[in-house]
């Protein structure tokens, strides 16, 4: 009996918990609530980054792959051929970010090169659509959060997914300004035969 009565006590919380989650999420204000943001980082002992949406401590999107650095040819070509972050031609600085806009890179002149033909082809190369990211503490220019259509390319403004995931993104955001996007770098560590700590156990 009180098993029963416990059970029924768990199911109802559970039942409470569903709703106000769903209720959250079909808001507009989660998007800015605290707990809310988009984390980019390695997984321990790896390289490639991925890209979630987290609300409330529940992966709302992701994990994706992501590109979080340009192509070794668009860094050298804007001379910073090691990547720097917080530099043209750079990998995206860590810290916090805060989304400030979306842009459609389709619509006449959201590019403006002046080259009309130069802004179609960035804009496809871009995916057709970007969010504007601004650091929070400084330090580093704006960048862009934006699909590419071939993620070997790296990302030309900032973090790349493919296009077709930075879709699915956008939709399930909504409106995005205010967002908060976390870029974690971890360093990894590499261990092998001529590594300092195996020279020192062959040593020992």
């Amino acid at each position: 009996m009180i098993l029963g009565i416990l059970f029924l006590i768990g199911a109802a919380v559970l039942a409470i918990l569903a709703w106000r989650g769903l209720r959250l999420a079909s808001g507009g204000d989660w998007v800015r609530a605290e707990g809310t943001q988009i984390v980019v980082e390695t997984a321990p002992g790896q390289a490639a980054p991925r890209l979630r949406l987290e609300s409330g401590g529940a992966v709302m999107f992701g994990p994706v792959a992501a590109d979080w650095a340009p192509g070794s040819a668009v860094s050298q070509a804007l001379g910073n051929p090691e990547a720097t972050p917080g530099r043209a031609g750079g990998a995206a600085a860590t810290g916090m970010w805060r989304v400030v806009a979306a842009v459609d890179l389709r619509a006449p002149d959201a590019i403006g090169s002046g080259d009309a033909a130069l802004d179609r082809r960035l804009a496809e190369s871009l995916g057709g659509s970007a969010m504007v990211l601004q650091r929070v503490h400084g330090g580093a220019p704006p960048m862009l959060l934006h699909g590419t259509s071939n993620l070997a390319e790296g990302s030309i403004g900032g973090i790349a997914l493919d296009a077709g995931r930075f879709g699915e993104l956008a939709a399930r955001i909504g409106e995005p300004e205010g967002l908060g996007v976390k870029v974690i770098r971890r360093r990894i560590q590499r261990e092998g035969w001529g590594g300092e700590r195996a020279q020192r156990r062959r040593a020992g």
